[in-house]
Parts: C-alpha cells; sequence; structure tokens
C-alpha cells in the first residue's frame, strides 16, 4: 500500500514543482433546496417533486467560493507548497486565495449554482463569454512570464474542454510550439462522445512535447469508451482504457472513482484503493484536486502508485469536508483514514 510511504514524503523535505494551470474560473454558489418546510436532500426526491407538479422550490444560501477547475487544481498545488501560476478567467472579488497562487485573468468567470444534494449535487452554469471566445493570445496577453516558460512549466493541468469552445485550438498550438514540456494532465470535465472523439484526436498531437496524462471520472471514461468503440458497464475495464490509450497515442489515462484511482500507463495498470471518508457537504471540486495532485506527484518524479495516493488523498480531504488539504494536514489525515 502506497499510503505509507506517502506520509513518509509528505512529511520530508520536498522538492518545489512549478505548476500551471488554465483556463477557467467560476463563481460558485451553493445552495440547500427546500420544498416547503422540507429539505430536498436527493436527486430522486427532487425528479420526484418535479415529476408531481412542483414548479418551484426555495433556496437557502450556505456559502459562495472560488471555483472552477483551474482554480481547483491550482489551490491544490498550491497547498502542496509548490510554485503556482493560474492563467483563468478571475474578474471577481471572490478569487482572492487563501493560498498563495499567482493568478492572472483573462476576463469575467462563469456563474455557478450548486444545488447541494446527499448523493450528487446539481449544478446549474451562467457560462463566462469570455471563456467561449478565449484563445492563445489573450493567455500570451495577461502571463507575468513568457508563454514558452509557462508552457514547459514542470506540470501543467489544462481543464473544462466542454466549456472552453478554444482550447482544443490553444492545446494543437502548444504542441506546434514543442515546448520542453513537462507533465500534461488533462481533465476534460463532462464530455459527450463526440467531444471525447476530438479530444482523443487532440491528445494525439501532444505526445512529443509532454508527458500527457488525461485524468477523468467513471462517467467520463464512460463517454471515452463510447467514442473508441469499447463501451462496458464497468469503464475501467483493461479493454476500454487500452482503446482509450491507443486512441490517444500512447497517453496515461486514469479514472478516478469513488472506490479507487485506476491508471492505465506505458508501464502497465495500477489501481489504488481510496481513503475510508464520510461525504461531508459537496464532492464539487474533488475531481480536480485529484488531478492538481497527481499532476504534480508525477513532475516530481514520484511512481504511479504514490501519485496516485496522493490524488486520493487530496481528493478524500475535501470530500470529507475539510478543505483543500495542506502539505501539514494531510499525513495525520491519511493515517486516519488509509484503506483496510
Amino acid at each position: 500500500m502506497p499510503y505509507d510511504r506517502l506520509v513518509d514524503r509528505l512529511r520530508a523535505d520536498h522538492e518545489v514543482v512549478t505548476f500551471g494551470a488554465l483556463a477557467d474560473g467560476s463563481v460558485d454558489d451553493y445552495y440547500r433546496l427546500r420544498e416547503g418546510d422540507s429539505t430536498v436532500t436527493s436527486r430522486a426526491a427532487l425528479a420526484a417533486a418535479i415529476s408531481a407538479g412542483r414548479d418551484s422550490f426555495d433556496l437557502d444560501h450556505v456559502t459562495t467560493d472560488a471555483g472552477g477547475q483551474a482554480v481547483n487544481a491550482a489551490r491544490q498545488a498550491a497547498a502542496l507548497g509548490d510554485d503556482v501560476l493560474l492563467a483563468g478567467h478571475l474578474d471577481h472579488p471572490v478569487f482572492e486565495f487563501t493560498f498563495d497562487v499567482e493568478a492572472v485573468s483573462m476576463g469575467s468567470p462563469a456563474r455557478v449554482t450548486v444545488c447541494l444534494l446527499d448523493d450528487d449535487d446539481v449544478m446549474f452554469v451562467e457560462e463566462s463569454t469570455d471563456l467561449a471566445d478565449w484563445t492563445v493570445a489573450d493567455l500570451r496577453a495577461a502571463l507575468s512570464e513568457s508563454l514558452e516558460s509557462f508552457l514547459e512549466r514542470d506540470a501543467l493541468c489544462c481543464v473544462n474542454w466542454a466549456s472552453t469552445p478554444g482550447l482544443g485550438e490553444a492545446m494543437r498550438e502548444m504542441a506546434a510550439r514543442d515546448p520542453d514540456g513537462g507533465v500534461l494532465c488533462v481533465d476534460p470535465g463532462p464530455l459527450t462522445v463526440a467531444g471525447a472523439r476530438d479530444l482523443l484526436a487532440v491528445l494525439r498531437t501532444l505526445g512529443d512535447a509532454y508527458d500527457v496524462v488525461l485524468s477523468v471520472n467513471e462517467d467520463e471514461a464512460a463517454r471515452l469508451g463510447e467514442a473508441v468503440g469499447e463501451p462496458a458497464d464497468e469503464p475501467t475495464e483493461a479493454s476500454v482504457l487500452d482503446a482509450v490509450r491507443t486512441a490517444a497515442d500512447g497517453t496515461s489515462v486514469v479514472v478516478h472513482g469513488e472506490g479507487a484511482a485506476v491508471a492505465a500507463t506505458p508501464a502497465g495498470r495500477i489501481t489504488v484503493p481510496a481513503l475510508d471518508v464520510s461525504r461531508g457537504p459537496t464532492e464539487t471540486g474533488a475531481g480536480d484536486r485529484f488531478s492538481g495532485a497527481l499532476a504534480r506527484s508525477l513532475a516530481a518524479d514520484w511512481d504511479w502508485a504514490l501519485a496516485l495516493a496522493a490524488g486520493n488523498a487530496c481528493a478524500a480531504h475535501y470530500v470529507s469536508g475539510r478543505g483543500t488539504g495542506t502539505r501539514s494536514a494531510l499525513p495525520d489525515h491519511v493515517e486516519t483514514h488509509r484503506p483496510p
């Protein structure tokens, strides 16, 4: 089990990784839903109320937080002590970070209403028009360092394929520049089958410039499986992930699931069970923190099992309601909640 080694690594002196993240950002408003005097606690209850004719619900505001996949990944890397540069859509006062994140903004963020439910949150998104029109030229203009330096950071997280129409062209331009890149972690967010095919085509262009890692949840893995002609009840089956790797020209594929993280890599298949935690108020943002921790750990030359354990630990710390896990807080959390 790699968790013993993870605790030792977290408590030891560490080499700082240079980490970049792009390009989204959102203002996330969290609410509880009420139907009269009763709180709606599940998707089934919400669907039943709507099917029964309920056409309005009360919203009880819980909190507002800085969100977005790039933002969440950057916050996690910063909490682990890395040198982080976030290039996002951050034109809002909520983006005043607790952790030491250097951030540059390329426009207005999305606005997300998160309805907190016990089984899985429901989100309603007002997209950012600036993000919809985003290009690499906007990134170049906003950066506090040269574009080449940013692209050659030890680890980069490119996220939110579904909400960033220009990300495919941006990634092709990144490949064309042929940087001396490190780890490129692509966490696409929700995928359609058509979107998955387009993503795989872009990933094929990046392998000479980066060590590419595709980080997805089980639903996204299922869409990728369908895109390569390998639909399956279990999206982490070896045949599915191997077919996705082949379609992406050897890209490593990681599926962060509720029970385990599974990686299909050039070195083989690695599975690391998740920590045993109880769910806190929300899981929204946990997968982004997994991807941030995974990318910086691989960039620090940690082996795959150790990097997956780091991703699991950071995701579990957030899921348990304790926020973004810091380097000092994570060892005790891992020791308390390690799987049997």
